[in-house]
């Protein structure tokens, strides 16, 4: 950013938490306003994680983890039958080798309260968007709807029929509505013309 770079944040499921939070008070507006080039534009969602200031996984979650987590006694989470809660509807070889790549992750993360979120900011407005994954085995299309109705700010929404993985079952849709979607971001009001929270 320092460089003046002009950046789309796009997040995937558990990454909405962390990464709205790191995204907060780095807009193209506020920098300008602190006298810094470059900045987020905008913020773009794949099935993703939205969680308010305080609200970790699990509490976003209704209290409990998915049941298709594994709790290991070193602290980590896996997955049980990751293909099918993840890659439905990717082709099997491509799915395959996604599961074999697949990472156990903290049991802390889950627990972790996430900070205020970039997307709660008015400058984001027009400049938020979420993907939802129709056919989504790990975040179901009901609760992405709960989040997003529960964030009580306007987001571009476009509905995906797929699973969790629209970037590897349809690869070239997705590309093609983020290219779109970011132009949108850009024929948003002026950015000089904004105030932030």
């Amino acid at each position: 950013m320092d460089a003046g770079k002009e950046i789309v944040v796009i997040m995937h499921s558990y990454s909405g938490g962390p990464g709205a939070m790191a995204a907060e008070g780095l807009s193209l507006a506020e920098r300008r306003a602190a006298g810094r080039i470059g900045g987020i534009v905008g913020l773009i969602f794949i099935s993703a994680f939205i969680a308010k200031d305080g609200q970790t996984l699990v509490s976003g979650s209704g209290g409990q983890l998915a049941p298709w987590v594994i709790e290991h006694p070193n602290g980590q989470m896996s997955v049980r039958n990751a293909k099918a809660v993840f890659y439905n509807g990717v082709p099997d070889l491509l799915a395959n080798q996604a599961v074999d790549n697949l990472r156990d992750q903290a049991r802390r993360s889950a627990n972790t309260p996430c900070g205020l979120p970039a997307w709660s900011n008015p400058y984001y407005n027009g400049r938020r968007a979420y993907v939802r994954c129709t056919f989504d085995n790990a975040i179901p299309l009901a609760a992405q709807n709960a989040m997003l109705q529960n964030s009580r700010v306007p987001w571009e929404v476009q509905d995906s029929a797929t699973g969790h993985a629209p970037f590897l079952s349809r690869p070239r849709e997705l590309a093609a509505w983020t290219d779109y979607q970011i132009a949108k971001f850009y024929n948003v009001r002026s950015v000089d013309n904004i105030t932030t929270a």
